[in-house]
C-alpha cells in the first residue's frame, strides 16, 4: 500500500541530492493538463457549443513576453472541439479575472458578470440616465453598508481589547454568585411558605380543633321561602271563601206539581225544606227582623196555597 501511494521510499546513508541530473526545459514547452472548461464557447468551424465545466486534455504553456504588473505569469491553454476536432486556444486574463479566447472558438454569455461593463456603458449611451442613478444609488447604499459593519466591528474588537481578562472573569464571577443568591433566597422564601402552610392545619386530635358548620344552599332558602309564602296565600283564599259563604243569605227553591197523587210527597219535601230554611236562620247570625218577617209571611202563605191544592 504504502510502496503504490509512493509514501515510503528508501534513501541510503551515502545518498548525495547534487549528483541527481538535472534535466532543462525549452521555454516554450508545453504540459499536459486535465481542466475543466471555465466559460461557454463556440466552435468557430462547426458551431458546437462546448458548455461551462466539460472536461479536457489540454495543453498549457507560459505566454511568452506577457506579464500582469510585471509578476503575474499569463497562462495560454489548447483544447480540441468535441465534435470536428479543431483547435481552440485561449488564455488566463489577470488583469479581469478571467479567461481570454484567442482563436478557434466564441465566448457566449454565461454568467452575470460577463459583459457587465459593456451593457452598463449601452445602457447611458442609449440615454437610460434613471438606470445609471439607480446602479449608483446601490452602489452607494451597499458602500455605506459595508463601511458601518467595518465600523461596528472596529468598535467591538476596541471594547474587547480595552477589558482585561481578569476583570472579565471577575464580572463572569459576579454574576454566577448573584444568580446563587436569588436561588437560595427562593429556596428559603419557598420554605418558610411550607412551613406557614403546615402550621396553619388542624389536625381532629388537636387541641385548638373546631368543626365548621357548612351553610345551607341559598337556593334552598329561596325554595322554602316560596313554598311557605304560597301556603300564606292559599290560606288566605280559603278564609276568604269561607267568610263570603257565611255572608250569603240563604236560599229556599220551591216547586209545584199539580198531580193529585204527588201531594203527599210534596207536602213532605216542602216540610223539610221549611225546617232546613227554619234551621239555617237560626244558624245565621246578625240578620234582621224584617228578614224573619218576611220568612214568616211566605211560610204562610205556602200553607195556604197547600190547604187549597187539597
Amino acid at each position: 500500500m504504502g510502496e503504490r501511494k509512493v509514501l515510503n521510499k528508501y534513501y541510503p546513508h551515502d545518498f548525495d541530492p547534487s549528483k541527481i541530473p538535472r534535466r532543462r526545459r525549452p521555454k516554450n514547452d508545453q504540459i499536459k493538463v486535465r481542466m475543466m472548461l471555465p466559460m461557454t464557447l463556440r466552435c468557430a468551424a462547426c458551431g458546437e457549443y462546448l458548455g461551462r465545466g466539460t472536461k479536457f486534455n489540454a495543453r498549457k504553456e507560459d505566454a511568452a513576453g506577457e506579464r500582469y504588473l510585471g509578476a503575474i505569469q499569463v497562462f495560454r491553454f489548447y483544447i480540441r472541439c468535441s465534435r470536428c476536432s479543431a483547435e481552440i486556444a485561449f488564455k488566463t486574463d489577470p488583469a479581469s479575472s478571467d479567461y481570454a479566447v484567442e482563436s478557434g472558438a466564441t465566448r457566449s454569455p454565461d454568467g452575470p458578470w460577463h459583459g457587465a461593463d459593456e451593457e452598463a456603458a449601452a445602457r447611458e449611451d442609449a440615454g437610460d440616465a434613471m438606470a445609471a442613478l439607480e446602479a449608483r444609488a446601490r452602489d452607494g447604499r451597499r458602500e455605506m453598508e459595508a463601511d458601518a459593519a467595518l465600523e461596528e466591528a472596529r468598535e467591538l474588537s476596541a471594547r474587547r481589547a480595552r477589558v482585561a481578562p481578569e476583570e472579565a472573569l471577575e464580572s463572569l464571577h459576579d454574576r454566577c454568585r448573584a444568580a446563587a443568591d436569588g436561588r437560595e433566597a427562593m429556596r428559603e422564601l419557598e420554605r418558610e411558605t411550607d412551613e406557614v402552610l403546615v402550621k396553619s392545619i388542624r389536625f381532629r386530635n388537636s387541641a385548638g380543633y373546631l368543626k365548621r358548620i357548612e351553610e345551607e344552599d341559598d337556593h334552598e332558602e329561596d325554595f322554602v321561602a316560596a313554598s311557605l309564602a304560597s301556603r300564606a296565600v292559599a290560606s288566605q283564599q280559603a278564609q276568604k271563601k269561607r267568610r263570603q259563604a257565611a255572608d250569603r243569605p240563604p236560599m229556599v227553591i220551591v216547586s209545584k206539581r199539580r198531580c193529585a197523587t204527588a201531594v203527599s210527597e210534596e207536602s213532605t219535601a216542602r216540610d223539610d225544606d221549611l225546617a232546613n230554611a227554619l234551621e239555617g236562620a237560626k244558624a245565621s247570625t246578625g240578620k234582621t227582623k224584617e228578614s224573619s218577617g218576611a220568612l214568616q209571611a211566605l211560610c204562610c202563605s205556602y200553607d195556604d196555597s197547600s190547604g187549597e191544592e187539597s
